[in-house]
């Protein structure tokens, strides 16, 4: 890690450049942080690359091949520009050497460290495997040592700039040494070439050698293509697995499946180098991470560093892109320079921000019907505002149309029909990039922009979702009745659960606040729990609540809380926890003896709309609507009540997160009502 000269940036995208980690033949990389102080490795092509059409067209096809692998042992895509001046992207930033720098100054690891290092990229490439691709420049510079496990980086950059310079159009990408017999031939390689790169890094992690020794890149590419590789050092007991691995037929070797599970299967996650190394490789990680957090303590303060940091700590710089490899299942020796997505369509760029009335697949668009319209055979229907407030999303029971409300079109229908137990609504991502609801199997995640679906935790009864406000983490109420049932979070990149909430119950409603630091809950046996995102643990319960329709709890923010009663809104301050609270409940002089059904609270306009319902002797329910003037950052508690102009009957509301207008559905009419936030006029009627 070394000091800015004057000539490098002080800012690249979102990012605020503060050290370089290194250079090479493709350009620089520096460590930067965004605007929530998150950091990333944020890698610069050069300008003689940048004026190559060809080039940015290859970098852009590698980047997006990038984008869709993930997984453990995978350090994100976090984003990327490749039409800028100067192409760069950002991915996650892996605090340590990487494996050719470690052996090169620390030695060979012991068989276990080694091992285990062998067990987890085996297990990362057999997840990018399962998804089409393939690494295809696998080697020890490439595999950086961290003290959270090996992490696998480098992922097509070079690739793209050799690809430009092959006169005969062959693509010859790979390291010599590490690089597949049928890919030092211009053969296409595909998962079986990584398995081969896979043995060689084991036998450099084992003894400091590559498997056909060291010279000339030519006589290397040689030994690989004729000859045994060299295992005398290499234990005896890993032998055979390694041999197969470097077998001159990809046909013959393991799938990397098949080497994990010869190695001792799945890797358990770590937290510190010496779980897994020895003390001399732990302390060469450990100077790297004391490294970073001193220039991360000198970028807090706006510096940017002078003067030598350390030199030979950022081995990585060196790679300098990420970007898998595509490989297609159906034609696995088709030339690189055809190969595309799987469905035959160009992958979407990742934006940071999507627009939900244009960034839309073509599946979807192309099932709209112009028209906005209810499609559901029953009263489950919901509706959910993006957050940018442009689209409605309106779930019935064959699947989820998008509306542009002020417009009154019908924009997309996501043809996705819901099972019979499957009730909620459909929820935007933060970015409005994604949709999502909860199913009785698993939580399903479209890409709006892609049409692609990504079900999180599959085969489970999921009763309710939320996304997290930083837009990485999905958290799923898990109705499951057996030990892996409860409320957890999911890492949306990964698939991994992250976090497990403490004594979770059967939560059926779920909210976060909106700096993401809680989430609160209410299970089928009315408590409802609020909990630290980070830690899972408890800050707040409360018993004797209720669940209905719609929303039984919201965080406003500020530590502030309403819950669902069955006589009313209640509402606290759990962080103050002073054991008092409002509670907004129907007149004395009502004419009418019901109980709370649904309420929701419109922060930007300073209301709460509740709606109570009454049984009547024919067996029909009457609704009776309320309005209050409520501030939750206010101490005066509660205020004066608002008459409610409301008609027809409207259930499952919701409320444009600028407070312009809220929605709910008709069941008498099959349509969904947009009314006056004021005082629940109805505006108009759509579907």
């Amino acid at each position: 890690m070394h000091s800015l000269a004057d000539d490098d940036p002080a800012r690249i995208g979102p990012y605020r450049i503060t050290a370089l980690l290194g250079s090479g033949g493709m350009g620089r990389v520096y460590l930067g942080f965004d605007r929530d102080d998150h950091p990333a490795a944020v890698k610069v092509v050069k300008a003689e690359y940048a004026y190559d059409p060809d080039f940015r067209e290859r970098f852009a096809r590698e980047l997006a091949s990038a984008r869709r692998v993930h997984g453990p042992g995978i350090p994100r895509v976090y984003a990327a520009d490749t039409s800028g001046e100067r192409p760069w992207l950002a991915t996650a930033y892996v605090k340590g050497p990487s494996l050719q720098h470690l052996v090169e100054q620390n030695g060979p690891l012991p068989e276990p460290s080694a091992v285990y290092l062998a067990r987890a990229i085996a297990q990362a490439l057999t997840g990018v495997h399962a998804q089409g691709l393939a690494h295809r420049d696998l080697k020890p510079a490439n595999t950086m040592v961290s003290a959270e496990g090996p992490q696998v980086i480098d992922f097509g950059i070079a690739r793209a700039a050799e690809d430009g310079h092959q006169g005969d159009g062959s693509t010859l990408a790979g390291t010599p040494g590490y690089m597949a017999p049928e890919a030092s031939r211009g053969d296409q390689a595909g998962p079986s070439a990584d398995v081969f790169a896979l043995g060689g890094i084991l036998v450099w992690a084992l003894t400091g050698s590559g498997p056909f020794g060291d010279g000339h890149p030519s006589s290397v590419l040689y030994r690989a293509e004729n000859l045994d590789p060299e295992l005398d050092r290499v234990p005896p007991q890993l032998r055979p697995l390694v041999a197969a691995c470097l077998g001159k037929d990809p046909a013959r070797r393991p799938t990397a499946s098949q080497a994990l599970q010869s190695l001792g299967g799945p890797v358990d996650p770590t937290t510190y180098a010496e779980q897994w190394l020895p003390p001399h490789a732990a302390t060469a990680v450990a100077r790297v991470a004391a490294d970073y957090d001193r220039v991360r303590t000198l970028s807090g303060n706006g510096t940017r560093t002078r003067g030598l940091l350390v030199a030979g700590a950022a081995t990585m710089a060196l790679c300098l892109v990420a970007g898998f490899g595509y490989w297609s299942v159906a034609d696995p020796f088709a030339p690189a320079e055809e190969t595309q997505a799987a469905d035959g369509e160009d992958e979407a760029p990742q934006r940071d921000q999507c627009d939900p009335t244009e960034h839309l697949a073509d599946e979807f668009t192309e099932a709209a019907s112009g028209t906005p319209t209810v499609r559901s055979d029953s009263d489950r229907v919901h509706s959910e505002f993006s957050h940018d407030g442009s689209v409605l999303a309106v779930t019935g029971t064959e699947g989820v149309s998008l509306w542009d409300w002020e417009k009154r079109t019908e924009v997309a229908f996501i043809d996705d029909p819901r099972n019979e137990g499957d009730e909620g609504a459909a929820f935007f991502s933060p970015n409005d990039c994604f949709i999502g609801w909860a199913t009785d199997d698993g939580a399903r995640v479209h890409s709006l922009e892609t049409g692609e679906l990504t079900v999180y935790a599959e085969g489970r009864s999921i009763k309710e979702i939320s996304f997290a406000p930083d837009g990485r983490t999905l958290t799923v109420a898990d109705f499951g009745f057996d030990a892996e049932a409860g409320t957890y979070d999911i890492d949306l990149e990964t698939g991994e659960t992250v976090v497990v909430h403490d004594d979770p119950g059967n939560v059926l409603s779920l909210a976060h606040s909106p700096d993401g630091a809680h989430v609160a809950g209410v299970d089928s046996i009315d408590t409802a729990r609020i909990w630290d995102t980070e830690t899972g643990d408890i800050v707040h319960a409360q018993d004797g609540l209720g669940v209905d329709i719609g929303q039984a709890v919201q965080l406003p923010g500020d530590g502030q809380v309403v819950f669902f009663l069955p006589e009313g809104v209640l509402h606290y301050d759990f962080v103050a926890d002073t054991g008092e609270g409002w509670l907004f409940e129907p007149p004395e002089d009502a004419d009418h003896d019901g109980e709370l059904r649904e309420f929701i609270y419109n922060e930007p306009a300073g209301l709460l709309y509740t709606a109570f319902t009454e049984e009547q002797d024919d067996d029909s329910v009457d609704f009776h609507y309320y309005i209050w003037e409520f501030d939750h950052t206010s101490d005066e508690g509660q205020d004066e009540e608002v008459d409610a102009e409301i008609g027809d009957v409207a259930i499952n509301l919701a409320v444009h997160p600028e407070g312009d207008v809220v929605t709910g559905y008709a069941p008498d009419l099959g349509e969904v009502l947009l009314l006056s936030p004021e005082d629940l006029a109805e505006i108009d009627r759509l579907g």
